[in-house]
Formats: C-alpha cells, structure tokens, sequence
C-alpha cells in the first residue's frame, strides 16, 4: 500500500508516496540552500578573527536546530506526529551526509577523497543529531498542543 493515514481536523487525508517524498525534499532543499547561502553571503563580512568563525558556526548550528524544532511542530500539528518525525529523519540523514561529503568536496589534495571522508565520519551522528533532536522534541511538543485526539 503507498497510503499513509493521517488525521488533519475533521476528516482524515490519506498521503501517497509521492506526497511524503515531496515533503522531504523541499525539506531538504530549503535546510541545505540556507546554510550554504549563509556560508557565501554571510560569513565573509563577518571579519577575519577566530571568534567570529565560532560564532558564525555557533548560529548557523542554531538556525538549522530551531528550523528542524519548529518545522516539525508545525508539520506534526498538520498531519501528525508519525510522518512528521519520519519526514524530518529522513532529512536529518540526508543533510548529514550531504554536509559530509560537501566538507570533504573542497580540501586540499594531500589527501584522498576516501581519506577525507573517513576522516569526517565522526561528525555525521553530530549532524544528524543537531536536525533530529530539535525535530523529535518539535515532534512531540506539536502532538500535545494539537487539537485533535490522538491515533
């Protein structure tokens, strides 16, 4: 069966395949356009000390957070917290090894890619963890703020 059941008001909407597929992919591609255009625009301008890069990291780690925490709360209250957290875990999974592979993408040559992803590997639970917790915790706060009864 390619239907998921969920419950929004009243009547009950069943989502397709294609609908979670497409929820996880704007996901997705907003949560990787808006670091990376941060990264370009943003963090140039922000001076050249050490203290401004930790801080730069310091709130892009915060933004990606507080959007997996409230799109979660937001997507739970609209089609429950089951596909919600499943939408956003598969978009934790997917930002985490696409900043994986992305941060090895531009090093230099004295490595091997495989080398610089091996070298990377212990950041994609971090990653993952920094969408999925926010998300779980949004997740569950969305369930108990929603109005209609649970399944």
């Amino acid at each position: 069966m390619d239907t998921l059941s969920t419950r929004t008001g009243e009547g009950t909407v069943r989502l397709g395949w294609v609908a979670h597929v497409r929820a996880v992919l704007v996901r997705v591609a907003v949560l990787g356009v808006a670091p990376t255009a941060y990264t370009q625009l943003v963090v140039p301008r922000m001076g050249d000390g050490g203290a401004a890069a930790i801080g730069a990291g310091l709130r892009a780690f915060a933004a990606l957070a507080l959007a997996a925490l409230c799109g979660c709360l937001v997507d739970t209250v609209r089609v429950g917290a089951v596909p919600a957290v499943a939408w956003w875990a598969v978009v934790a999974a997917v930002l985490a090894v696409g900043w994986w592979v992305a941060l090895a993408l531009p090093r230099d040559t004295s490595m091997t890619f495989t080398d610089l992803l091996a070298a990377d590997a212990g950041q994609l639970p971090f990653t993952f963890g920094l969408v999925a917790a926010p998300a779980v915790l949004g997740g569950v706060v969305g369930a108990a703020v929603s109005r209609r009864p649970a399944r």
